[in-house]
C-alpha cells in the first residue's frame, strides 16, 4: 500500500521549476514544459505548450524591471522565492485548494523581451490556469505601459498569407 501511495504522488508531482539555474546573472534559458498538460512556457517548442514571449516597450532597466516584478507580486496568491535583476522565481497559490504552481520570468539577451514559463506542481492537467496566468500577466504589464500588445491572429495570418500571395 505505501508502495502505491508513493508512485501515486510521484506520477502526480512533475519537476516544475527550471533546473541548474545560476546563482546570479541571466545567461541561461528557462526550461520546455514535461509532457503534461500542466504547463506554458514561451521557450518551448510544441505548440501545446507554447505561449509568447512579452514584448517590453523598450529595453529592460531597473525601473521597468522594479515594475514587472511589482505587477507579478500582486498577482493573486503569488509568493516571491526568488527576484534578482532578470529574472523572478514565484509560487502561485490556487484559492480553493492552495495548489502550487511555479511561474518564471526570465529577461532575453537583448533585454526586448521576457520569457515566461507557468507549470503546476501537482496533476497532469491545470484546466488552462497557467496559460491565463501567463496571459494575465502580460495584460497587466500592457495596461502599466511596460508591453507592448500582441497583434491579434488575424494580423498575423495577413502579414503571411501576404508572404504567399501569387501575383
Amino acid at each position: 500500500m505505501r508502495f502505491f501511495a508513493l508512485l501515486t504522488l510521484l506520477l502526480l508531482t512533475a519537476c516544475a521549476s527550471t533546473s541548474n539555474i545560476p546563482s546570479s546573472g541571466t545567461g541561461f534559458s528557462l526550461d520546455g514544459c514535461t509532457p503534461f498538460l500542466n504547463c506554458v512556457s514561451s521557450t518551448s517548442s510544441v505548440g501545446l505548450y507554447r505561449v509568447e514571449p512579452i514584448q517590453l516597450s523598450g529595453p529592460l532597466d531597473e525601473p521597468t524591471w522594479d515594475a514587472v516584478k511589482a505587477v507579478a507580486t500582486e498577482m493573486p496568491g503569488a509568493s516571491l522565492n526568488d527576484s534578482r535583476y532578470g529574472y523572478l522565481d514565484m509560487t502561485f497559490y490556487s484559492d480553493l485548494l492552495g495548489f502550487p504552481d511555479y511561474f518564471e520570468v526570465l529577461v532575453s539577451e537583448d533585454r526586448e523581451s521576457l520569457d515566461v514559463r507557468s507549470q503546476s506542481l501537482v496533476g497532469f492537467y491545470d484546466l488552462g490556469v497557467n496559460r491565463r496566468r501567463v496571459e494575465r500577466f502580460r495584460h497587466r504589464l500592457v495596461e502599466g505601459g511596460v508591453a507592448t500588445a500582441r497583434r491579434p491572429d488575424s494580423e498575423v495570418h495577413l502579414v503571411f498569407s501576404d508572404c504567399w500571395a501569387v501575383k
